[in-house]
């Protein structure tokens, strides 16, 4: 049976567990895969996007999984080089789209989905880097969507609550604060990287989102409604 991405070549930048499990989706709903994992190397992102699209003939789907890891440290002892670190992954985001943006349109049904945090739009504790890049991303997001939509490219942000290496190390130290948060939230879980991520990354990429662009698309059960965020800056020791 064939799945809801047949047909569309796909690109995922960034394999953490969140962009394999991506990975994974996109592959068993048929669409035509590449998966790259750029690092820290954001300065050379634009041509590695590129190359990928020109191995897959074309490209439909740009997903970038880009955000830095946490750094905790207030906001009056930030430094150049922590917010330098962050925003890296914005600016590698750009990159990546504007290397995208002729595929794109060419395509004629153009998606990008950017992987993005609760705190994109509240903010972290101690996270002020990585609170401004999160927020760096929905703006990106947003005027992709104003500007790139006259082709038919859709642009959404993915803010996505998985069971993660990092969530799983945060419940090792903490397993009762942990597990307290967790039933906090509506559904009572941690989402699947491929069965939950993963699914609402590929409706996004499909032709039946073709008229959500622009928004901020929650795949956390429930999580910017009800639940508690886990901040790692309180969960670093």
């Amino acid at each position: 049976m064939s799945g809801i991405l047949e047909g569309r070549a796909a690109l995922v930048l960034g394999l953490d567990d969140v962009g394999e499990g991506i990975a994974r989706r996109f592959a068993r709903e048929g669409a035509t895969l590449a998966a790259i994992d750029p690092q820290a190397n954001t300065a050379t992102i634009g041509g590695l996007v590129s190359g990928a699209a020109g191995d897959l003939g074309r490209l439909d789907v740009l997903v970038c999984n880009l955000l830095p890891s946490s750094r905790a440290r207030p906001l009056a002892d930030l430094d150049d080089p922590s917010i330098d670190h962050a925003l890296g992954s914005v600016r590698g985001t750009l990159a990546a789209m504007r290397a995208a943006l002729p595929w794109l349109r060419d395509s004629g049904r153009g998606r990008i989905v950017l992987i993005g945090h609760r705190y994109g739009e509240s903010v972290g504790e101690s996270l002020g880097a990585y609170n401004a890049a999160a927020w760096g991303l929905v703006g990106l997001a947003r005027t992709a969507a104003v500007e790139w939509g006259p082709h038919q490219i859709a642009t959404n942000v993915l803010v996505p609550l998985a069971r993660t290496a990092e969530f799983e190390a945060a419940r090792s130290r903490r397993p009762g604060v942990v597990d307290r948060l967790v039933d906090q939230l509506p559904l009572r879980r941690v989402g699947d990287p491929v069965e939950d991520i993963g699914a609402a990354a590929a409706l996004l990429a499909s032709d039946a989102m073709c008229w959500v662009n622009g928004e901020i698309v929650y795949a956390d059960g429930g999580q910017h409604v009800a639940g508690p965020v886990l901040n790692p800056a309180r969960f670093a020791t």
